[in-house]
C-alpha cells in the first residue's frame, strides 16, 4: 500500500508563516546529530521555520531526513537550507526537501531555484544597491547580513528611512534583549542563530531550558 506524503508547503503559506512568527532558527553547528536534536528541539517549541545551514555536515542528508519526518510536520515546522552560495546547492538543497533557501551572499539562481519549486528565497545583501537588486529579481524576504558589523539596528534604520517598503531581515546572533531596537528600526523579521537555537544547551542535554529559550524568542517576534 503506497504511503500518503503530506503536501509540501507552498510558497505563499511559507511566506505567511513567516509573516506571523517574524523569525528564521538559523541552526550551525558541527554535527549533524546536534543539529537534529536542535531542530525537534526547535519544533517542540513552536518555531515553525528552521534553517539547516550547508556548513552542518551531511546537510543535504539531514534536510532530507528532518523534511520527512511526521513528528515535526505534525508539529508545523518546516525545514530551510541555509548558506546556499549558488544554483546547484540551490537545487541539491530543494530536491532534499528544503521548502525556503537562504544565502549569506546575493544569488539570484538561488531566487530562481526556488520560485520554479514554488519555495521562498531570502538572500543575503549588505548595501542598499543590494537590497533593490533582491527585491527586483523576486526575493521573498532580504536578508541584511552581518547586521551587527554593519552598525546593527542603527544601519537597519538609516537604510529604512529611503526603503522603507521592502521586507529586511536582520541576521546572525542577535540576542533576546536586541529585538526591542531592531522592531523601531522597521526589521520584517529576523534570521537568529546560537541565542536562540542555544547549541549549548542542546548539547549539555538541558533540553526544557532550551525549549524556554526557543519559545520566549517567540513571544516577542510574534505578530500580535
Amino acid at each position: 500500500m503506497a504511503t500518503l506524503q503530506r503536501p509540501r508547503a507552498t510558497r505563499r503559506e511559507l511566506i505567511r508563516v513567516f509573516g506571523e512568527d517574524r523569525m528564521v532558527a538559523v541552526i550551525r553547528v558541527g554535527s549533524a546529530d546536534i543539529a537534529a536534536l536542535a531542530a525537534r528541539i526547535l519544533a517542540e517549541a513552536g518555531v515553525r521555520l528552521i534553517e539547516i545551514t550547508l556548513t552542518v555536515p551531511d546537510a543535504f542528508e539531514l534536510i532530507e531526513r528532518l523534511s520527512s519526518d511526521e513528528d515535526m510536520a505534525a508539529q508545523g515546522a518546516v525545514i530551510g537550507a541555509g548558506t546556499v552560495l549558488n544554483r546547484r546547492q540551490a537545487e541539491d538543497s530543494l530536491l532534499a526537501g528544503a521548502r525556503f533557501l537562504v544565502s549569506p551572499i546575493l544569488v539570484p539562481e538561488m531566487i530562481e531555484a526556488a520560485r520554479s519549486r514554488d519555495a521562498m528565497s531570502m538572500p543575503g545583501t549588505m548595501t542598499p544597491t543590494e537590497i533593490v537588486q533582491a527585491a527586483e529579481l523576486g526575493a521573498d524576504a532580504i536578508k541584511i547580513f552581518p547586521i551587527q558589523s554593519l552598525g546593527g539596528p542603527s544601519y537597519l534604520a538609516n537604510v529604512r528611512r529611503a526603503i522603507a517598503h521592502l521586507p529586511l531581515v536582520p541576521t546572525g546572533n542577535i540576542e533576546l534583549d536586541e529585538i526591542p531596537a531592531y522592531e523601531q528600526a522597521g526589521a520584517a523579521g529576523y534570521g537568529i542563530g546560537a541565542p536562540l537555537v542555544r547549541p549549548d544547551l542542546v548539547e549539555a542535554g538541558k533540553r526544557e531550558e532550551a525549549i524556554a529559550t526557543a519559545k520566549r524568542f517567540l513571544e516577542t517576534t510574534r505578530k500580535r
